[in-house]
């Protein structure tokens, strides 16, 4: 099982680090802890039964080791106002712990450590199958046909992770930098690099910042890895266009993959983004309303193509998808927004 947070104690955070690819954690109060793992590509019950049982087994053996120190302390100070409320509690938590029931973790309800451990005892070896076929199909445009048959490992199940997440936030950036460096399936580092590129794109553009020069970085490896991919040239026009050199993102984006609907979306995104910068605002609005024509077409709405869209047309003072929107499925209401540039606003 692939860790990705270790965290010790409870309360406000005292210290952290990166520490054996983990996000390791202290924090003030030196009482319980948990870990976080990447989403399973492939099932082992073994394993699953060996990690969830340590949970009990510690706190069994914690509670053994101290009525051990009762004996030994039998009647003096120590054990009646140091150890002797200490094992109480610690009664309390094994009893909780081996008793199968749910329990409120950051306002979820999930199972505990025994309750879990039924469910696995209980779970088809395989009940991860869908989780893996969905990531063999995110994985398959990137593989070449001379790559060996593919079969789940843990650094694929670390890939997963921020493949299937639906945001990257700032603490991601550096966990996925040490990810990208770890990769060693070229298909899986391409799939990672266009995903998270992707990802960046999807979230309005900030002042020059770490992400913008993550962006070049990722996008320009992608391409010279696999030039022949020509959805890597997409992500690298897209990129392009939001660092501001329009020139050579539209030539990128002219060589870019055009075989299904989301691609032609972002590629007209993003080609109206050049535009604009390049101060052709009439050839940037028709590529935002083709954009657009075809995220309705498709009722893609509150999906990523929608966010990136969305965030080009803040950029480039475009009324946004919002404002877009037609109320009602009249001539009127269907017809193109007036072109906002920024300079007039």
């Amino acid at each position: 099982m692939q860790i990705r947070e270790l965290h010790l104690g409870s309360g406000p955070t005292l210290f952290r680090t990166r520490l054996l690819r983990m996000e390791v954690s202290v924090g003030t109060i030196p009482l319980m802890g948990w870990v976080r793992t990447a989403p399973q590509l492939s099932f082992s019950k073994p394993a699953n039964l060996f990690f969830i049982a340590a949970g009990p087994m510690m706190d069994i053996g914690w509670l053994g080791v101290l009525t051990g120190l009762m004996t030994i302390f039998r009647g003096t100070e120590f054990a009646d106002t140091v150890l002797a409320p200490v094992v109480v509690v610690q009664m309390m938590m094994a009893f909780g712990s081996v008793v199968p029931h749910h329990v409120k973790v950051f306002g979820g309800r999930l199972p505990n450590d025994m309750l879990a451990l039924w469910k696995i005892l209980r779970r088809n070896p395989d009940s991860n199958a869908v989780l893996r076929q969905h990531y063999l199909n995110r994985l398959r445009p990137y593989m070449s046909p001379d790559d060996p048959p593919w079969h789940p490992s843990g650094q694929s199940d670390r890939v997963a992770f921020y493949v299937l997440k639906p945001d990257l936030t700032d603490e991601d950036i550096t966990a996925l930098e040490d990810e990208l460096t770890h990769t060693t399936s070229a298909s899986e580092l391409l799939l990672l690099i266009d995903t998270a590129a992707t990802k960046i794109l999807a979230n309005p553009a900030p002042p020059p910042s770490r992400l913008d020069a993550l962006l070049d970085r990722l996008t320009e490896k992608a391409v010279a890895m696999a030039p022949e991919l020509r959805t890597l040239k997409g992500t690298r026009g897209a990129a392009l266009a939001r660092l501001g050199r329009h020139e050579e993102a539209l030539d990128v984006l002219a060589e870019a993959d055009e075989s299904n609907d989301f691609n032609r979306c972002l590629n007209a995104a993003f080609q109206a983004l050049a535009h604009f910068h390049a101060d052709r605002k009439e050839l940037a609005a028709a590529e935002l309303e083709t954009a657009i024509a075809i995220l309705r077409s498709n009722n893609w709405a509150g999906t990523v193509g929608w966010k990136i869209v969305g965030t080009v047309c803040v950029e480039t003072g475009y009324p946004t998808l919002t404002e877009c929107e037609p109320t009602k499925p009249n001539a009127e209401n269907l017809a193109p927004p007036r072109w906002i540039g920024r300079k007039e606003a």
